[in-house]
């Protein structure tokens, strides 16, 4: 009897970390370019948008390309701060150091915009970072609330 009961607690205990695991946070599995393409589309540009693909995306926004797996990106003219990527970093580690060269990225883009065109400021002081697992995605656009919302949906399926 007792051989039993170890048993159907074994049993028990395998299916409540079953059950457990099935209830945790989905990973998006995000193809870069798709999900940049999708962002773009779905966000609120008023500049007009040219793509770069993994290099261009890494040159622009100097993140080293020995952290990303895959990159992609829509950039404005110039004229305004606008731009979006999406980066697929090697492990969740070098997510973060991506995230760490996005924001100063920004910084150094405030800084520059502050004398350029100080009515962009605003929409880079409140541009959307955002990491999930090895996913970095980022945005800034007249409409940075929005822009939020939809990079929360992509990454949370």
């Amino acid at each position: 009897m007792n051989k039993y009961m170890k048993s159907v607690a074994a049993a028990l205990a395998a299916a409540i970390c079953v059950a457990a695991a099935g209830c945790g946070k989905q990973q998006a599995a995000l193809n870069p370019a798709d999900a940049a393409a999708q962002l773009k589309d779905n966000g609120s540009f008023t500049d007009q948008m040219t793509e770069m693909d993994n290099a261009g995306t890494c040159r622009f926004y100097d993140v080293d390309t020995a952290l990303v797996q895959d990159s992609a990106a829509w950039v404005g003219s110039g004229a305004s701060a606008e731009s979006l990527a999406v980066f697929e970093a090697t492990d969740t580690e070098t997510a973060s150091d991506i995230a760490d060269a996005l924001q100063t990225f920004t910084d150094s883009w405030i800084k520059g915009y502050s004398d350029y065109k100080p009515e962009e400021v605003p929409k880079l002081e409140s541009a959307v970072l955002e990491q999930d697992g090895v996913y970095v995605v980022y945005c800034v656009t007249a409409d940075n609330d929005a822009a939020k919302t939809a990079v929360r949906e992509l990454l949370n399926p």
